[in-house]
């Protein structure tokens, strides 16, 4: 016997009356078993499901349904090779991504930059450099004849740099620095102690201690001769699709240096990772707990996960402002319960 296989065209109108029938109230025990029957019948149902419920809460009805009938996007699959109950709804999230806001200001030398809860702000420097902050952060800009300092004073921000050997490209962190001449890095601030994280797109980076702060007295400068030299000048380099982990640690003499571990990353899944650019939020293979607070840095709403669901390990791309979408995809997709009261929402058995 000879069954035919679905067009991708059925699939879609499917798809869209599944998420008409969802909105509509609470499916029954009977219409569950019948969706979870759909979604096993076709590897491509469930990308179908999630870019039909994308679309069908994306404010822009009419652009959405007209994006339905257009040929599928490559599936999050792709990615790796995770069961499908945990490559979930993030396919469609790039009709949501619109939401992010971005600001265009022209910098000025010395001026500090900050970005709200879920923003993205776009900042054009003078020499044609750009910087992409990321949500919640903040940073200093400080450009002068003979160099370029940008001081990140929280969360982490994204820098395309142009080319100028003159003037070196510095990214201050508390501890640590990242200085480039021409290349593109981003710099992630992960905790108060002065650890951050370096990721770097094209060309090469330095990762090294910032030079000391100039002597207050005539006391501290003589202090400073017998005093090891904080560290080596030219830093840990950091080439294009290489990851660096910065933590701060003492030497053998008791004084602070820089201890940067590397690991080569895919081109693709370090592009992935920087998708917070365009207001989406990229994961592969992580577990619930930790999309959830990645979630948290985006939005006042946070998600809470309780019991064994938050050691499910999950693939997709998302909305980053919209964690209720996230929720509901997963909820779906792992076949676990969701429940809103006020900003808390939370993901259980």
């Amino acid at each position: 016997m000879i069954t035919q296989r679905q067009s991708a065209k059925s699939i879609d109108e499917a798809a869209a009356r599944w998420v008409a029938r969802q909105d509509a109230g609470e499916l029954t025990p009977a219409e569950e078993a019948d969706l979870s029957a759909w979604l096993d019948s076709d590897i491509r149902c469930v990308g179908a499901l999630a870019r039909a419920q994308a679309y069908f809460i994306s404010p822009r009805m009419e652009l959405a349904m007209r994006m339905l009938r257009r040929p599928p996007a490559p599936s999050v699959a792709q990615w790796g090779t995770l069961p499908r109950r945990a490559v979930l709804m993030g396919a469609a999230a790039s009709v949501l991504g619109a939401a992010v806001l971005v600001r265009r200001p022209a910098p000025t030398a010395g001026r500090r930059y900050a970005s709200e809860v879920g923003e993205v702000r776009r900042i054009p420097l003078p020499d044609g450099s750009r910087i992409t902050l990321n949500t919640d952060s903040v940073l200093e800009v400080d450009y002068r004849e003979d160099s370029r300092t940008i001081r990140l004073l929280k969360g982490e921000a994204y820098f395309e740099v142009a080319k100028n050997p003159d003037r070196p490209f510095i990214v201050q962190g508390p501890k640590a620095q990242a200085r480039a001449v021409g290349t593109a890095y981003a710099v992630r601030l992960e905790d108060d102690k002065g650890s951050m994280r370096v990721q770097v797109t094209s060309g090469r980076v330095a990762v090294e201690l910032p030079p000391p702060a100039p002597p207050a007295t005539a006391w501290q400068a003589l202090e400073r001769l017998w005093t090891p030299s904080a560290g080596a000048t030219n830093g840990t380099h950091v080439t294009a699709n290489q990851e660096a982990e910065v933590r701060i640690g003492l030497n053998a003499a008791g004084v602070e240096e820089v201890q940067v571990s590397l690991r080569d990353v895919a081109p693709g899944a370090l592009g992935r990772s920087l998708m917070w650019r365009e207001g989406l939020l990229s994961f592969e293979g992580v577990t619930l707990a930790e999309a959830a607070a990645e979630f948290a840095r985006y939005s006042v709403q946070k998600i809470v996960v309780k019991g064994a669901p938050a050691h499910e390990r999950i693939s997709g791309l998302f909305a980053a402002t919209d964690p209720a979408g996230f929720a509901r995809a997963i909820a779906l997709g792992l076949r676990i319960k969701s429940k809103r009261e006020g900003d808390i929402i939370t993901l259980y058995k």
